[in-house]
């Protein structure tokens, strides 16, 4: 704490919301109890504008700059202080239906003790998966099933599951292993690289890839050293316009196209390292993929002019393209997640990576991550809550279909979809007997965050669906600090903290670039009876007949939860004590810490994580059957191995990602157009291909109603070229309706050349606000998305095809 204004005093917390970045530190201050501003870090170099200017490299390496956040921090404190906050306990009001926001103030016993009856009483009923959880899979229900008996949990997170689950079948990085699939930072980029090439990423937006996560920062200062850019995208962001030497557009979902089409040109003008292939890469899998990019099995050869045909890039610039990674070394090279959030997305991440081999990339430095861009992991801050239950959680459908696995389960039941049918379609990964006995009518949502408690908007296969799947359940449950079009839904409502200002913890990044421990004070009192979702937790495990000791070790009492998760606070730390004085360094002690002093891990380490030191290095084996990078899957080739439930891989380890059925999933990347995609056959009623990137100013749907990041900062519009706008009488600033078999929105257009005819763009989040007739007026993409029901579910996916047309209703 340090007195700043009359009346104010300032500390330092980190921002731990969901936006790619993680652990960016905020200079807040505080008055009269409450968050009065909210300012950039200046721990480090205060008063510096250019920071590059007065570092030494070595001092930019280490990462002694400003964990600058993004401008969605400034304004984070309002949203604490809105009108929609949920501060008490809420159930829905008697006479009103679900969706129409109408609740009433209940105390935490009456809300605690209703959502353990109605569990019981379905446990008692329908068996123990009758409990569902949408979305992710949270550690919090997952340790309350486990000590109950009951419950059934989905798997998959959100944009990297397709990733995951192919750095698990390319390189043997189980998900438990986070840290071993991550490589390269923006130092290794600034330090090592000569060439950056980038794809489907925006780094103004997408706040990734520190130190201080500011990664188009990190490729200004390159480009200002005399490294090429290079952005390959459908829209001509404001990226490719500032950072960018060159701008490639590319036809959205053909990426796999293209890096097919270098690979053609890496093999047949003798540019690829041949000595690394034949070191780390599996021989008969490469031998396989190598005959199908020069067309020796089907006699198409993947060429640049083929590539051409596919992705709309000139093949001079895929020739030239493929030329330059492959002579101006290192090359930096990465994409972003959204090129894998479509069908076959799996295999766009596989090619890549099969790319960073046959470049020799894997474990380079200056090369590029050939799946996770991350500075390090390992550092622990967690210490256990108490020995697991005896009851294991089965793992049903993937989180972003929860809304298809209850849908489509009474067409299961009554004989219209086989079960085979219905395992490749939700992703099904426990096996039969659980199937048979899945009788979903309870849902608990454990929402920790603001974003998380938005589901339907957020992460839901479709809005539409997601409503009709709500409408089934007997009873609903939600952890919300705001109320959401999702919330709105909900029988019950629990109000949590908001975690930046409210939660005394600890914060740890060290998966996005800059690998920092921060201590987050809890600097203001929560509003109203807002209760730390770990004791919400606790008290309804209580509830359920649980000592609450059991599920938290920590806990006494409830008038001394405070210092309950102190001492659990001051246990997590102490591993992080012990993980650096194996290393014979000496950290802060407890009372520094809090105190503000935090850890740079990047001062306290190498200053670049290539990755894959291990293996590249050292010589071990990758952890794949063969012990090598897998381009060609045998497992995923064996088709014996479909529909088992949990797959295991050659290590007796759970690929966690790869669902019971992969649907139409190839074992080596090869080229299909993607399904709702601009070669689908829908296109001939739905001709525009939909992009839904991330906002500037929203996490996903968080910040939508709030002021101070709307009307001259950011207008919720539909991009649309002018040709396709020309072409339906569509004027900037028009009423539009953009619809599709999936639904319906109504907003504003924005007529622009940023982006390429025949695509559209609909900034992912909105909020979902139907009228009478059903048409969303809050224009958010989910209500638009979904049905594609054959290709592997593991991508989530985020593009799909619609058509614009003016609309002549009301405003």
């Amino acid at each position: 704490m340090t007195t700043s204004r009359a009346n104010e005093s300032f500390f330092y917390t980190a921002c731990v919301n969901n936006c790619g970045g993680g652990s960016c530190v905020l200079k807040v201050h505080v008055g009269d109890g409450a968050v009065v501003n909210v300012e950039a870090d200046d721990r480090y170099n205060p008063g510096v504008g250019r920071e590059d200017a007065v570092l030494s490299e070595e001092d930019l390496l280490k990462g002694r700059v400003q964990s600058r956040p993004c401008p969605k921090a400034f304004v984070f404190h309002k949203a604490c202080y809105s009108a929609d906050r949920v501060i008490y306990p809420l159930k829905r009001a008697p006479g009103s239906r679900r969706g129409e926001g109408k609740f009433v103030k209940i105390s935490w016993e009456e809300a605690l003790g209703t959502i353990a009856e109605k569990m019981k009483e379905a446990r008692a009923k329908y068996g123990p998966y009758s409990i569902t959880t949408a979305r992710s899979p949270g550690p919090l229900l997952l340790r309350l099933y486990q000590l109950w008996g009951a419950g059934i949990e989905p798997w998959g997170y959100s944009s990297y599951d397709a990733t995951s689950m192919m750095a698990h079948l390319m390189a043997g990085d189980s998900f438990t292993s986070l840290g071993e699939r991550g490589s390269s930072s923006a130092a290794d980029m600034m330090a090592n690289s000569r060439l950056i090439v980038v794809w489907g990423l925006d780094p103004a937006v997408t706040v990734v890839g520190g130190p201080s996560h500011q990664l188009a920062w990190w490729i200004k200062l390159c480009r200002e050293r005399g490294k090429q850019v290079v952005i390959i995208d459908p829209r001509y962001t404001a990226s490719a316009e500032v950072l960018a030497d060159q701008w490639i557009p590319i036809k959205p979902g053909t990426d796999l196209a293209m890096f097919l089409g270098m690979a053609h040109v890496l093999l047949k003008e003798d540019l690829w390292d041949k000595v690394f292939v034949s070191k780390y890469v599996e021989a008969a899998g490469f031998e396989k993929w190598k005959n199908y990019v020069l067309g020796q099995d089907d006699g198409v050869e993947k060429s640049p002019e083929w590539a051409e045909g596919i992705c709309a890039v000139p093949a001079g610039t895929v020739r030239a393209l493929a030329r330059l990674v492959a002579t101006t070394r290192p090359a930096w090279l990465w994409y972003a997640y959204a090129i894998n959030r479509r069908s076959h997305g799996e295999q766009t991440i596989k090619a890549f990576a099969a790319l960073q081999a046959m470049l020799g990339y894997w474990g380079a430095p200056g090369g590029g991550p050939p799946f996770f861009l991350a500075r390090r992991s390992g550092i622990p801050a967690r210490v256990s809550s108490g020995p697991a239950g005896a009851y294991q959680v089965p793992k049903g459908y993937r989180g972003h279909n929860w809304d298809q696995a209850i849908l489509l389960l009474d067409k299961v039941r009554n004989g219209e979809l086989s079960a085979a049918d219905y395992v490749r379609m939700v992703g099904w990964k426990s096996g039969p007997s659980v199937l048979k006995d899945f009788h979903p009518r309870v849902l608990l949502w454990s929402a920790l965050t603001m974003y998380d408690c938005n589901y339907l908007v957020t992460t839901a296969d479709s809005v539409n669906d997601g409503i009709r799947a709500l409408e089934k359940m007997d009873f609903i449950a939600s952890l919300a600090a705001m109320i959401t079009p999702t919330a709105k839904y909900a029988d019950i409502i629990l109000p949590t903290f908001q975690r930046p200002f409210e939660k005394r913890d600890i914060a740890k990044s060290d998966r996005r670039g800059w690998a920092s421990v921060s201590f987050m004070p809890g600097l203001v009192e929560s509003p109203g009876e807002v209760k730390p979702d770990v004791w919400i937790h606790v008290k309804l495990a209580e509830k359920l007949g649980i000592d609450p000791g059991q599920y938290f070790r920590y806990y006494t009492t409830d008038e001394n939860w405070d210092a309950d998760w102190e001492r659990y606070l001051k246990d997590c730390y102490q591993e992080v004590v012990s993980y650096y004085r194996k290393r014979n360094i000496d950290v802060p002690a407890w009372a520094e810490f809090t105190s503000g002093k935090f850890i740079n891990c990047d001062e306290l380490d190498e200053p670049y994580n290539a990755g894959y030191a291990g293996e590249i290095k050292a010589g071990a084996a990758f952890k794949t059957e063969s012990g090598r990078i897998e381009i060609y899957s045998r497992y995923v080739a064996d088709a014996d191995n479909r529909g088992k439930g949990e797959h295991l891989d050659s290590l007796g380890r759970p690929y966690y990602h790869l669902p019971g059925d992969w649907g139409d999933m190839l074992p080596m990347p090869v080229y299909r157009p993607p399904v709702r995609g601009m070669d689908d056959p829908l296109v001939k009623e739905y001709p525009l291909m939909l992009l839904t990137p991330h906002s500037r100013y929203r996490i996903h749907s968080w910040l939508w109603d709030g002021p101070w990041l709307k009307d001259h900062v950011y207008q919720h519009r539909v991009w649309i070229s002018p040709a396709d706008a020309g072409a339906r009488g569509i004027k900037d600033g028009d009423l539009v309706a953009v619809y599709n078999d999936r639904g319906k929105v109504v907003m504003p257009a924005y007529v622009t050349s940023r982006i390429l005819p025949g695509v559209a763009v609909l900034h992912h989040g909105g909020k979902y606000l139907p009228d009478e007739s059903g048409v969303d007026r809050g224009a958010t993409p989910a209500t638009l998305l979904g049905g594609d029901f054959q290709s592997c579910v593991t991508p989530a996916k985020a593009t799909t095809v619609v058509q614009i047309e003016k609309f002549g209703g009301e405003r």
